[in-house]
């Protein structure tokens, strides 16, 4: 048969049945060959083969390299130096870690010691305010030392409503509202004495002269306040003559001449039987006998007074005593 003319045609190929894709298969690690021993490993081998299996021995030939390995003088004391330091700051910082430490413990015990003192104040001040405010230091006596003119029985009276208080209560306004009564009394102090006791001394007022005032006698003190009352001056105190309608503490006279009585000698206070003042600068003394003194101001006490004594020894028969001018004094 003629085939056609043209490219020829061609039969596809018959396809072929899927073949099945092998699966994958882990990795093999290839078996060292076992370990043979030298009569084993030298049988059908050559000895070349046979050295080659020994180990090697290096030592001799470091050894003979050292030489041209070793390090230079300088670096090796350059390692030598640095050793040196590193010991050196482990010895320091050895010392420094022992003296923080010993430091640590002194501060320790100094804190320890302080809040061992506080504690104590505190115990000791704490015990004191409550003992001192109980029933233990209650006040339960009370005692007046120094009085001979004033009852010391009323003065205890007067404060009896302090008895029962805590000593540290017991004020001294209180103290000072109760004796305000006690004209006799010049000025006071207190005492406290625990457990439960107080102590009031008194200096009493001193009586210096006396005032007429209308019909009766009155014994004051050098700051004028009247002590007691009677129809007739009181023996031994000089009467002092106040400017009619003045009160003594407020008579500027009075004043100057309580202080010129006060500031003589006992002695001559003695002789002294009255006294007036006009003015502060114009004071006249009466002695017995009827002498007078003519003092002036209450300046240059001291100096008057020391004239006065030499007049009276040295002119006992003048009447008239003249000291108002210290530098020249005369008599008459």
């Amino acid at each position: 048969m003629r085939r056609p003319n043209g490219p020829a045609l061609r039969t596809p190929p018959a396809p072929t049945p899927a073949q099945p894709r092998p699966e994958p298969q882990p990795p093999q690690r290839p078996r060292r060959p076992a370990p043979e021993s030298p009569e084993t490993a030298g049988a059908g081998e050559p000895k070349s083969a046979a050295r080659a299996r020994e180990p090697l021995d290096l030592t001799a030939r470091l050894d003979r390299a050292e030489p041209a390995t070793s390090s230079p003088p300088g670096l090796r004391a350059s390692f030598a130096s640095w050793r040196e330091l590193r010991r050196a700051v482990s010895a320091r910082r050895r010392i420094e870690r022992e003296e923080a430490r010993r430091f640590t413990a002194r501060t320790r015990r100094r804190r320890q010691i302080r809040l061992a003192v506080a504690a104590v104040v505190v115990v000791v001040l704490g015990g004191a305010v409550v003992t001192a405010y109980s029933p233990v230091m209650a006040l339960r006596h009370i005692d007046v030392v120094g009085v001979q003119s004033v009852n010391a029985a009323e003065v205890r009276q007067a404060l009896a409503g302090e008895l029962g208080k805590p000593l540290p209560l017991v004020s001294s306004a209180d103290v000072r509202r109760a004796l305000d009564d006690f004209r006799l009394i010049e000025s006071y102090s207190t005492q406290l004495e625990p457990p439960s006791t107080l102590v009031v001394r008194i200096t009493e007022r001193t009586p210096l002269a006396v005032v007429k005032h209308a019909a009766s006698y009155e014994v004051v003190d050098e700051a004028g306040v009247v002590l007691s009352a009677g129809a007739s001056p009181q023996a031994g105190l000089p009467v002092v003559t106040v400017p009619s309608g003045q009160q003594p503490q407020d008579s500027a006279g009075f004043r100057a001449a309580a202080a010129v009585i006060a500031a003589l000698p006992a002695a001559i206070r003695g002789t002294v039987t009255a006294a007036s003042a006009s003015s502060a600068n114009n004071v006249t003394l009466t002695l017995s006998g009827g002498k007078k003194v003519v003092w002036g101001g209450t300046d240059q006490m001291q100096l008057k007074t020391a004239d006065l004594e030499a007049l009276l020894k040295g002119a006992a028969g003048a009447s008239v005593y003249d000291v108002s001018s210290p530098r020249a004094p005369i008599t008459r």
